[in-house]
């Protein structure tokens, strides 16, 4: 029954190896200077929430700064071994909450967080919002997994972003509230 599932999801003619995936999710293996620039500038630049412009916060979503360590976390699950990319998601989420407290902090005093619908969208989630973030992450794996839907990586990384509302948690706990 499972082997079924996983022929039809996973197709033997479209599913890439393990190495090929390994060379485009673990940011410890391959050209590691260019993939950890990268993955660090990313964060830094996908951070810009407090702007409450759509295409700012679509464009965080698209660069998915987060979405390359978090499948390198269940690659290194299916490999039961190296373990690093938990390391690059806890840095990365602490480092996006980071920015979002700085730019905060640069705000006006009279800025309120909440006038801003980017941020206000953010504050309150619920639980359907776990179970999408759920279904979003499985949806990238498959995508990564199969050589034949890299396409739908840009909408998965739109669903499954984690930048805004990590940046709206730094700059909430900077104000102390989200107003």
């Amino acid at each position: 029954m499972l082997s079924r599932l996983r022929e039809r999801i996973l197709p033997a003619a479209q599913r890439r190896p393990l190495e090929e995936l390994a060379e485009i999710l673990d940011l410890s293996s391959g050209d590691v200077r260019s993939k950890r620039s990268a993955f660090w500038t990313m964060r830094a630049l996908s951070a810009g929430i407090h702007t409450d412009s759509t295409a700012t916060v679509i464009g965080a979503m698209i660069i998915a700064p987060l979405g390359t360590p978090i499948m390198g976390v269940a690659l290194a699950i299916v490999r039961r071994g190296g373990q690093g990319a938990i390391g690059f998601v806890v840095l990365g989420s602490l480092f996006v909450v980071a920015m979002g407290m700085l730019f905060s902090l640069l705000l006006p005093i009279s800025y309120a967080l909440l006038a801003n619908s980017q941020i206000a969208a953010r504050t309150s989630p619920k639980p359907m919002d776990l179970v999408a973030a759920l279904a979003t992450g499985l949806a990238g794996a498959v995508a990564h997994a199969r050589r034949d839907v890299a396409a739908v990586l840009p909408g998965v990384a739109i669903a499954i972003s984690l930048v805004p509302p990590l940046a709206v948690a730094g700059s909430a706990s900077v104000r102390g509230r989200a107003g």
